[in-house]
Formats: C-alpha cells, structure tokens, sequence
C-alpha cells in the first residue's frame, strides 16, 4: 500500500481560499500568450492556464506558493534534475489509467510494466537528490518527506525487485522468429513462434547478403524482392491493424508462460498509481516555467522581484507589462511607478491613441495576479495588499455584442462586475462605454465612478473622456472612502513617451499630434491641395 498524502507544492493542506478568473479576465490579461511564452508544449500550457486562473487570495496560500518557489530557486541543479525526472514519468497520473490486468492483452501488460519502472526509478531518483536538503519551505519539506516514506513502505522495495526482473526478461527479447505453413492455395494455415532472439533484424543481415549471392548466379531470377523493414504504426486504421491484432493473439498463445507472469505480478500492485506524483509535476512545471521566465527577463535587464506584503498601500517601482517583454524580448521598454496610496485608489488615465494606456493597464492586472501566484513579479521592488478578485471591462468583439449592442453589452458586464466586486478587488477599465455618444458616455461613466469611489476598489480607468480627469474632484460624493486622481500617459516621439505622470489632460495636444502624425491639420491639408 502507498502512504497517503494529500500533499501540494501550490497550497497547504485543506486551504482553498480561491477565485477563478472569468474567460473575459483571461482574455483581457493575455494569459493565453503568457502560458505560451512560458512552454512551447501545448500540454504544459494547459496546465499553466489552469493554474493561473485560479487566483489565491489567502496570504497563507501565497506564502506558502513563496517559500516553494524561493527554495527552488536556490538551487538550479536540483530544479534541472527535479525537471529531469517528471519529463522522464511515463506512469500513470490517474486512477482511470490503471487496467484490469486479468482482461489486458500483453502490450497493455507491457505498458503496464514500463509505468511502474518508471515509477520506480523516478522516487528513487527523488530520494537521492533530496537526501540532505535543507528546505525550508514546507511543500519542499512535505515532498521529501513523501518520497522518502514511500520508499520505506513495505510494498516498494518488492515493487522494485519485481518490476527489475520482469522488466529484464522483456527487454532481453527484441525479436522473434516466425514460422509460418500455408496451405495448397498458398494462404497462411499455420503459423508458430520458433524463437526469441536478444538481436534485431536489419535489412542488411544475412538474407540481404543470400539474395546478393543468388541475383548473381542467377541473374534471370527477378521474383525475388530485397528484403524490407516494415515499421507498425500504431494509429494503422483497423483494416490495416488486422496483422498486428492477429500477431498479438499469437505472442500471447505461443507465451503464456510470460503472459501470466505479467499479469500475476502486475495484479498485486493493481492499487500503485503515480497520481500523486503526477499532479506534483504539474505543480513544479508552473514554478520551473515561471523561473524560466524570471531569467530570461532578468537575463535581458528586466527588473523582477518579489514584493512585500501591504496591509494597506500598494507601490510597485519600475513596474511593466510582462506581456509587452515577452512580445518583443529585445524591445526598449519604459517602467512606471504603480501607486495606490492612502485614499488615491481611482486611476483616471488618458492619453494620446496608442500611447501605452492599455499597455499599462494591464500591466497592473499581471502584476497582481503573479504576486498571488506566489512568483516573481515584473518590478524592481515594492509593496503590494492583496486583491480578491480582478474584473476587467475591455471592449469586447462586435460578434458578442449583437443581441445587446455593444453599449448594452458594456453595461450589463459593468453591472455584473459591480455586483460581484468589493473594497478589495481589482478593477481595470479599459476605454469603457466609449461606444456611444459622447455626451452619453461622459453621463454613464461619471455614475461609475462615483460609485467606485464609494465602493474603494482600486480601479484604473483609462479613458478618452478628458472631462473626467480634468475635474476628478467632482467624482467624490458625501459617501465617497476614496478619491480618483487624474494620471497621464506621456505623448509619443517625445522624452515622456509611455511615461505615466499625475497631471491634468491636455486634450487639444493630443488631438493636434494626432492629426499632425496622419497629415489632416488644417495647414497640411492646405499644403497638399496645393501642391
């Protein structure tokens, strides 16, 4: 029997404070894109999406995640060897995967074999590299703890020994040899296993040697053909199987000597599964790919650290946006301060059109959500007081917004994340209502706002509504907690570009370089007619 271990690299045992972030959240983050960045293997980035979306928002849990992670990231050689060996597990990672042995054919009992070797060499393996290891986290801790107990189980060094010898009679056998008698018709009508043999054939064997000899000595023979290696592929449609079905059926005939050993030693470790273990490889893939991540950013003089703890403000210094690094990793990229300090919780940010207002926005997002997953974040150092959930209101594709309209469609959304949000939370806004009139747009927003400065949620809310920000006082209403400030985004082709500053609008400057940059100010305009 196994010992029993309800053990996770991700959270102590029995905590579950969690949110799952909606598919909109995802979208909105990018998180498709960063689960890609982090592994080329598209079965690893479901496993890191899954992760990712489940958004710890117990201070315990994520200290928890920390402590792992900083252990690991101590030591290189142990997370090289420790990836070594979960890329090597080829057993089983589910209880469903476990096969009635007394039904299996003798591939089936063979795969069987392979996964528990595998399983057997790779606690072993994790025995000797965790022996004298001083952890200090408490998941590292529990896991050595784990493998070195499932070693000491009565069951595992039989398990051992029984998987060695089986596996060393099947890999003494890589070929045989067939005899085969037809009938007057010349169909196969007989057919026996003549021998095991520990060599392989090969086209250029004793056969391709005779057939040589023969052609010259007869040169008139042309019926008979080279001798040719046929590889068994194993999606062969059935009609195509019928052959490795019929000599499977044969092997198990002509050895059942060999066939009831599998299945008699296989049939008493029938309850041994890698299920634990297999669900502590997806754990420590999402910290060896975060810690990937983590040098090839520094490595291309990224800042990352691992901020403190806030009970109340949150600074974050050279903050950027992950996604942006990871687009384009030899791209110059401008760090911002991220303040959300004594009552100023309500960013209102503006711009010129592709300015890095979104780039930023949601770069606050992906700051917060790898804090809480207990890994580095994209700064150079700071404070942060956890969220309990992050909502996002980015413009959404025309196809969902049919029914609605696509004002409907923002308002209802905006109503959910409202209804769902509390003085904790997250909120990122990104050019919201915006699809309707101005004036239309202005009233909504201003409702909104006033709201979320009653509501306290810290809130970015980057916007082309200059009124909004030249005036944020006017947001502030008798049941307000906190106030909204006015940030602006440098303007492009200047020194201030993609540098967030608090400050007034100046919508008039926006719009002139806007118009300046496609040629339609007034005198351009003039200048080309006449030309």
């Amino acid at each position: 029997m196994q010992p029993y271990s309800p053990i996770s690299l991700l959270a102590p045992a029995g905590k579950t404070g969690y949110v799952t972030l909606s598919e909109t959240t995802a979208n909105d983050l990018s998180l498709e894109l960063l689960t890609e960045k982090l592994s080329p293997v598209t079965q690893e980035q479901t496993v890191l999406k899954r992760i990712l979306m489940q958004l710890p928002v117990d201070r315990e849990i994520i200290e928890y995640r920390r402590a792992v992670y900083t252990d690991l990231k101590k030591d290189p050689a142990l997370c090289r060897e420790l990836g070594e060996i979960f890329d090597r597990m080829q057993f089983s990672t589910s209880d469903s995967m476990r096969t009635s042995h007394g039904k299996a054919g003798i591939w089936e009992l063979i795969q069987r074999l392979r996964e528990l070797e595998n399983y057997s060499i790779s606690v072993r393996r994790m025995q000797d590299l965790f022996a004298g290891k001083d952890f200090r986290s408490e998941g590292m801790r529990q896991l050595a703890d784990y493998v070195a107990s499932l070693c000491r189980s009565s069951g595992f060094a039989a398990l051992s020994e029984d998987v060695k010898v089986l596996a060393d009679d099947v890999a003494g056998i890589r070929s045989m040899t067939l005899g085969i008698n037809f009938n007057s018709e010349f169909a196969p009508a007989e057919a026996g296993i003549i021998s095991l043999n520990s060599y392989v054939f090969t086209e250029k064997g004793f056969l391709e040697k005779y057939m040589q000899f023969h052609r010259k000595r007869h040169p008139e023979d042309t019926d008979l053909q080279p001798f040719t290696i046929l590889s068994h592929a194993s999606n062969a449609p059935d009609n195509r199987d019928m052959l490795m079905n019929n000599l499977t059926n044969l092997i198990e005939e002509m050895l059942p000597q060999l066939t009831g050993k599998l299945r008699r030693v296989l049939r008493r470790y029938a309850d041994t599964s890698g299920s634990v273990l297999g669900a502590l490889r997806d754990e420590t893939v999402f910290y060896l790919r975060c810690m990937e991540l983590e040098q090839r950013l520094t490595a291309a003089g990224r800042p990352c650290c691992m901020p403190d703890f806030s009970e109340e403000d949150t600074y974050l210094k050279d903050l950027y946006n992950v996604r942006l690094a990871l687009w384009d990793e030899k791209l110059s990229i401008v760090c911002n301060d991220l303040q959300f300090v004594g009552k100023r919780r309500i960013f209102l940010l503006t711009g010129p059109n592709r300015g890095g207002k979104t780039i930023y926005t949601q770069g606050i997002g992906l700051a917060f959500l790898l804090f809480q997953q207990g890994v580095f974040v994209p700064c150079r150092s700071g404070k942060l007081r956890i969220c309990d959930g992050i909502f996002t209101h980015f413009p959404a594709d025309e196809n969902q917004t049919l029914s609605l309209g696509r004002l409907g469609e923002e308002a209802e959304r905006f109503s959910e994340i409202c209804k769902a949000a509390t003085p904790d939370s997250l909120l990122l806004c990104n050019e919201s209502f915006a699809t309707t009139s101005h004036s239309e747009s202005l009233y909504i927003a201003q409702d909104v706002l006033k709201y979320l400065c009653c509501l306290g949620a810290r809130t970015c809310f980057n916007t082309h509504m200059l009124e909004l920000a030249e005036h944020p006082e006017l947001l502030r209403s008798e049941d307000a907690v906190c106030e909204a400030v006015s940030l602006v985004m440098g303007k492009r082709d200047t020194p201030e570009a993609f540098r967030v500053r608090c400050d007034k609008p100046d919508g008039r400057s926006y719009a002139r370089e806007i118009a300046s940059r496609y040629g339609i100010t007034f005198e351009q305009l003039r200048e080309n007619r006449q030309q």
